[in-house]
C-alpha cells in the first residue's frame, strides 16, 4: 500500500507587512541669531508629532531671495526661512511669529551705560571715535559689526544708520558667537547682537531716544511694549504661502498659537 507522507506547518499564515509611516521633512534655512529659535521650536514640535522631521540649515554669506527665489544657484534646499528682516523689494511670504530686539553690547569694562539714537549714529558711522567724546573714558571705539547678508546687520543699519554706510574701521562678526568673542575681549568695543543671545561676557548699553528719556534696556516685557526702540520682527518666510496638510502650515499655525508662543515668550516678545 502506497503512503502519502504529508507535512502541516505549524505557523500561521504570512500577514502582509503593514506599511511603515513616513517620517514628513520639512525644510528651514535660519540665519545665526535666529538658529537657536528654531531648534527649541523644532525640538517641541517633533515630540507630540513623531513623523515630522525639522531640518534646520544655518547659512551666512547668502541672501534670502538666493535661498528662496533662486535655490538652483546655492547647495541649500529649504521651502521656508527663520528671519529678522525682509527687504521691502522682496516678493515673498511672510507670517511673524514675535519680536526680537536688537541689544547694543559693550566690553564688560565700559563706562558708559546707555546712549543715544544719535550717539549710537555717530559711533557704527565712525563720526564718534573715542569714548571720551561721550562721556565715557579716554579710549579708543572698537565698532564690531555683522556681515552685510546679516538679517541682523540689515535690521540694525535699516534703523539706526539709514543710509550711512557703517565705518570702514569695524571689526567683522559672522556670527552671533564670534560678535561676543570680539566685543568681550577688545577694550572700548562696542557690537550689536539679538537679546536672545546676550550672555555674562559683556555689558548692555541702553538706548534712549534723547538725553531727556530714561534709558531703556532690551527685555521680552520692554520690546513688547515697544519702549524699547530697536526691534525686528521674527518672521517665516517663502516663496509661497504654505497650504494645508503640507507640513509647513501645521508647524507654523502651532508656533503662532499657545505651545509654540510660551517657548518664544521666554526669551523674545510673543505675538500681541
Amino acid at each position: 500500500m502506497a503512503m502519502t507522507l504529508v507535512l502541516v506547518s505549524c505557523r500561521a499564515p504570512m500577514q502582509a507587512p503593514t506599511p511603515t509611516p513616513e517620517v514628513v521633512p520639512l525644510y528651514f534655512v535660519a540665519s545665526s541669531s535666529t538658529h537657536p529659535l528654531l531648534n527649541d521650536l523644532a525640538s517641541a514640535y517633533t515630540r507630540d508629532n513623531a513623523l515630522v522631521a525639522i531640518i534646520n540649515q544655518t547659512t551666512t554669506g547668502i541672501t534670502l531671495k538666493q535661498i528662496l527665489m533662486q535655490p538652483q544657484a546655492n547647495d541649500v534646499a529649504a521651502s521656508y526661512a527663520l528671519t529678522t528682516y525682509l527687504p521691502d523689494e522682496m516678493d515673498l511670504w511672510a507670517a511673524a511669529l514675535g519680536t526680537d530686539g536688537i541689544a547694543i553690547i559693550g566690553h564688560p569694562a565700559l563706562a558708559v551705560s546707555s546712549l543715544t539714537a544719535g550717539q549710537l549714529r555717530a559711533i557704527f558711522s565712525g563720526t564718534a571715535e573715542n569714548w571720551r567724546e561721550l562721556g565715557g573714558s579716554n579710549q579708543v571705539i572698537t565698532v564690531v559689526s555683522r556681515e552685510a547678508t546679516s538679517p541682523s546687520r540689515q535690521a540694525f543699519d535699516a534703523q539706526v544708520l539709514g543710509l550711512r554706510p557703517t565705518t570702514l574701521r569695524a571689526r567683522l562678526a559672522t556670527t552671533p558667537g564670534a560678535m561676543l568673542d570680539i566685543v568681550s575681549q577688545t577694550p572700548g568695543a562696542v557690537g550689536y547682537i539679538s537679546m536672545a543671545l546676550v550672555d555674562q561676557r559683556v555689558s548692555i548699553i541702553a538706548i534712549h531716544e534723547t538725553e531727556s528719556d530714561p534709558p531703556i534696556l532690551p527685555t521680552p516685557q520692554s520690546v513688547a511694549s515697544s519702549e524699547y526702540p530697536l526691534r525686528m520682527p521674527i518672521l517665516v518666510v517663502g516663496s509661497q504661502e504654505p497650504a494645508p496638510g503640507d507640513g509647513y502650515y501645521e508647524f507654523i499655525l502651532w508656533a503662532q498659537q499657545d505651545n509654540g508662543q510660551s517657548i518664544i515668550a521666554a526669551r523674545y516678545a510673543p505675538l500681541p
